[in-house]
């Protein structure tokens, strides 16, 4: 009962024109009850094809013009009703024709009632009935759910996989924090017991250098005291007379002589420079730049690696020692299996070791009589197969000399400036870092660092090219 009330109500506050709740509504003389505007304009349009009275749109009752009257109560009836919330029979009504909503549009994608279906808006579209279309619209929403699931389910393993992944990735880095803290560690102890041992002998120096300093002048004191005695003495001669003169005037100069320095009181400063010397030459990381003491401690910090030469790499001109540590180029090939690793048509020869991490260094000796040559680190995949350029495009990273000038073979070939030829260049390997360096291993000075090197992942070798008949290599170790 309360929903049937609740709908005729609704019905008693609706418009008969806009089929809209009335606004500012007025009652004609028949009972009916239009919204202001609507019923006017209604009049306005109707009144030119009729002659006589008004009729009312509902139930054409016959009136004047203007003869209705403002209906005040309706009006709050229907603001009121407006804050209701709408029950569910009024939902599963049409709002336009108040009929229910049997019906759904498909390409309107609505519900809609049967006077709709055969309003204009819908007459060319299919409609069918709401629950035939729900079926189908369930049918598809379970097609997309089942997939969804599925995705779902190949997801959760990658998320399973990745929280494993990480927390593998954090036990390393955290491991890697405890070792380079325990190296910084052992290296702080290392740098204080040397600072202890070298103060110990600065102090010891100091000490010996204040005794001696003693020593010395007690030494010349004496000396200093004998010489004045005999000059008292040979002033008091050179005054007597012949005859006193004379007497035993041999022993007397002998004794005059006897009284001479002992030695060179020069000797004790010059003996105690050279034991500075000394010191300064066994550590001369003190009296070096900060720059030099930094590539010291890197070097420290470094891996040395064991570089040996492969042979299935090394191109048929090279020739390498029994204990793959050398190499030189022949004027003849030497009659080799022309293997998938070899190199064919440049000079070249890999190195056995692989890096994949860390950091490494490893020296090498070079024969600098030939026109060319170059070492330095490249990708294990690197051409091996008919010509290529070395450069980082082609992933390989070297200095060298090239028409009897040294550089860097970078995308420019920049010049290496160098006080002297390098007879031995230390490589550097920073994987982590995407760096490679080069060095004078004599001086430390520092040749060419490539920053940024794209590694991608791969196994780095030491790297060596050989194209001149007199170059020779040898891999320090």
């Amino acid at each position: 009962m309360a929903s049937s009330s609740s709908t005729d109500v609704g019905e008693e506050a609706t418009c008969p024109i806009c089929l809209g709740y009335l606004t500012d509504p007025v009652t004609l003389d028949c009972g009916h009850n239009f919204c202001r505007d609507c019923i006017v304009k209604y009049f306005d349009t109707w009144e030119p094809m009729q002659v006589g009275d008004l009729e009312c749109p509902v139930c054409k009752a016959r009136m004047q013009r203007g003869n209705f009257r403002p209906n005040w109560q309706l009006a709050n009836i229907v603001e009121k009703i407006k804050l209701l919330p709408p029950n569910k029979e009024e939902k599963d009504l049409c709002k336009k024709h108040k009929e229910k909503l049997h019906l759904f549009c498909k390409e309107d994608e609505e519900l809609v009632c049967w006077v709709c279906e055969r309003s204009p808006e819908h007459k060319s579209h299919t409609v069918v009935l709401k629950e035939e279309a729900a079926q189908e619209y369930k049918t598809l929403i379970c097609d997309r759910l089942e997939h969804l699931k599925r995705e779902r389910e190949k997801i959760l393993p990658y998320e399973a996989n990745i929280g494993e992944e990480s927390n593998s990735l954090l036990k390393l880095t955290e491991t890697e924090r405890q070792n380079t803290l325990e190296r910084f560690k052992q290296l702080h102890q290392f740098l204080e017991k040397q600072e202890k041992h070298l103060l110990n002998e600065i102090e010891e120096m100091e000490k010996e250098i204040t005794r001696r300093r003693e020593e010395q002048l007690a030494r010349l004191s004496d000396e200093l005291s004998s010489l004045e005695r005999s000059i008292r003495e040979m002033e008091e001669k050179s005054q007597q007379p012949a005859s006193e003169l004379l007497q035993d005037i041999r022993r007397t100069l002998q004794r005059c002589e006897r009284r001479g320095t002992s030695g060179n009181p020069l000797t004790f400063p010059l003996e105690l420079k050279r034991e500075i010397s000394k010191f300064r030459a066994a550590n001369p990381f003190l009296y070096v730049g900060m720059e030099k003491i930094k590539d010291a401690l890197l070097s420290g910090l470094l891996q040395k690696a064991n570089v040996t030469l492969d042979p299935d790499t090394a191109h048929p001109c090279l020739i390498l020692s029994e204990d793959q540590k050398s190499v030189r180029r022949e004027y003849k090939d030497e009659a080799l299996p022309d293997n998938p690793e070899r190199f064919s048509d440049r000079p070249c020869v890999l190195g056995c070791e692989g890096f994949t991490a860390g950091s490494h260094f490893w020296e090498v000796t070079v024969g600098n009589e030939g026109e060319w040559w170059a070492v330095g680190v490249a990708r294990k995949s690197v051409e091996r197969k008919g010509f290529f350029f070395l450069s980082p495009e082609e992933g390989i990273w070297v200095v060298g000399k090239w028409r009897y000038k040294y550089k860097a073979l970078d995308s420019c070939h920049s010049s290496l400036s160098l006080s002297e030829e390098p007879r031995r260049i230390r490589v550097t390997l920073e994987y982590e870092e995407e760096r490679v360096s080069f060095f004078d291993a004599t001086s430390g000075t520092k040749l060419y660092t490539f920053s940024g090197a794209s590694f991608s992942g791969e196994t780095l070798v030491p790297f060596f090219f050989l194209f001149g008949d007199e170059t020779h290599f040898s891999v320090m170790y």
